[in-house]
């Protein structure tokens, strides 16, 4: 990324002059703001930024420079903003990583403009992109974005050789693509020579390829060019046995994810990699869904899982912590960490060491496992809360009721709470239940879903009673 790459080609665009300050014509509060908005990104040094890009001895074959700006951030936090700043530009940072290609440039202008020069996408798909990546840090950030605010600037050159500005508001853009016919030279001919593919602002709209994500190791060492599939987050319902209710949830992927994650084994590297943005993208959604629902006064209590492979390496470790420092104060007491995937003897002081990283970020950590652990003890001396076993879907009834037995007294003993996923039927659910578990999650007390639903009281008699009338329906 330290060098830059051909930009795109400009294809449309119109261009207007540099906005030197507000003027005469900006009345009104509306015109005022827009105004504000353009003089933000308008100013003389990105002109002279994309001069020194676009005169550069570098091959150059699109003349467009673009430029997007966090001022509504920085305005909407006030005072707020000297505190966080270094912490918005590191995401803003990341986020770029994600959703630019490797052969895309970006870097910082000023505290809160982001300079970016695309490869391979021309002034519209360019466009909407940055938009898009706007609009996902205001929703990120503010819990709310506002498309017809938002706004992309450009730096074109005209023929003349000047440096024009030229700007697209993102509603606009998003407009424009919904509605742009197809166009003849965008079919395939099967007569016609192979040529590089270039991104439309057509293809951009699209729902499936919104928010784009770099291409990682996986893609090359399966010869693929197309970015991984995004990570898919559920929402999986946990009963509390002894509040007698359903007001938990804790995230857990789909089963395409699990099978993308479970099917790289080429390299380990590779596989902790896509572990790592299954994690971001479970703690960015969550925090996310949360955030809204809390708006409209919905409560829940929430479990994040985070994986072993991503606090060991203190590259993912620095970039996931990062991300939980965004989580808004009034969320942390709703919270919890789940750790997965801990190694089979971990010293106390390591185990210890994470718990308290995550600390700051949440009510609580617990410990999920996947086979019976002898290491509970060095758990509980680590400040862990909580133990959780997952049930193997290969097991029959009597294999899990046996598992479900054997674990439970051992959290405990402990001083620890015991907490059982995948739980999938009435046996299964009423051994856990004599067991002592304090937590039961599973099919059996509901299915995934794309969003938490309202808390739901019963009683573990109804809990059964329903699930037996579930499971005459399916067998019927």
């Amino acid at each position: 990324m330290s060098a830059i790459h051909s930009p795109p080609s400009v294809q449309e665009g119109s261009a207007e002059p540099a906005c030197s300050g507000p003027t005469s014509h900006c009345t009104g509060a509306t015109k005022a703001a827009d105004c504000r908005s353009a003089c933000h990104l308008n100013d003389a040094a990105f002109r002279d930024k994309a001069r020194n890009i676009l005169s550069s001895g570098r091959t150059v074959t699109a003349g467009a420079v673009h430029l997007i700006g966090l001022e509504d951030i920085r305005d909407h936090l006030g005072k707020r903003w000297e505190t966080v700043k270094d912490r918005v530009q590191d995401y803003t940072g990341r986020l770029l990583e994600k959703m630019l290609s490797p052969q895309d440039v970006w870097f910082r202008h000023g505290e809160a403009q982001f300079i970016i020069v695309f490869a391979h996408a021309d002034v519209k798909a360019a466009q909407l992109i940055c938009g898009k990546i706007v609009e996902t840090l205001h929703q990120t950030l503010l819990g709310h974005s506002d498309t017809s605010q938002i706004i992309v600037k450009t730096a074109l050159v005209e023929i003349d050789g000047s440096i024009a500005i030229g700007s697209a508001r993102l509603d606009d853009l998003l407009h424009r693509a919904a509605s742009q016919p197809e166009r003849p030279a965008d079919r395939t001919d099967p007569t016609a020579q192979p040529t590089t593919a270039q991104p439309t602002a057509q293809s951009v709209a699209q729902p499936e390829a919104e928010e784009r994500q770099r291409l990682s190791p996986t893609d090359f060492a399966f010869g693929n060019g197309e970015p991984p599939p995004r990570p898919k987050v559920l929402f999986r319902p946990v009963y509390d046995v002894r509040n007698k209710v359903i007001s938990t949830y804790t995230c857990r992927p789909d089963l395409h994810t699990c099978r993308h994650i479970n099917q790289i084994t080429v390299d380990d590297v590779l596989q902790e990699e896509a572990i790592f943005d299954y994690d971001m993208e479970t703690l960015c959604h969550a925090v996310r869904t949360y955030n809204e629902l809390y708006k409209n006064k919905f409560r829940y209590a929430q479990t994040i899982p985070v994986h072993f492979e991503t606090l060991a390496s203190v590259r993912r470790r620095r970039e996931y912590l990062q991300s939980c420092r965004m989580i808004p104060n009034c969320l942390i007491p709703f919270l919890a960490f789940e750790l997965e995937g801990l190694p089979q003897g971990i010293p106390n002081g390591r185990l210890a060491e994470m718990v308290t990283m995550l600390r700051p970020f949440g009510r609580a950590t617990i410990v999920i496992l996947r086979e019976e652990n002898a290491d509970i003890a060095t758990y509980a001396n680590a400040g862990v809360k909580g133990v959780g076993l997952a049930m193997d879907f290969r097991d029959g009834d009597q294999r899990c009721i046996d598992k479900i037995n054997a674990f439970c007294p051992v959290p405990r003993k402990h001083g620890l709470f015991a907490y059982l996923d995948g739980i999938r039927n009435v046996e299964q659910f009423q051994a856990a239940i004599e067991a002592g578990a304090a937590y039961v999650g599973g099919a059996v007390v509901g299915k995934d879903s794309d969003v938490p639903e309202h808390m739901r009281r019963c009683t573990e008699r109804q809990m059964l009673m329903r699930a037996r009338v579930k499971a005459r329906r399916e067998s019927a």
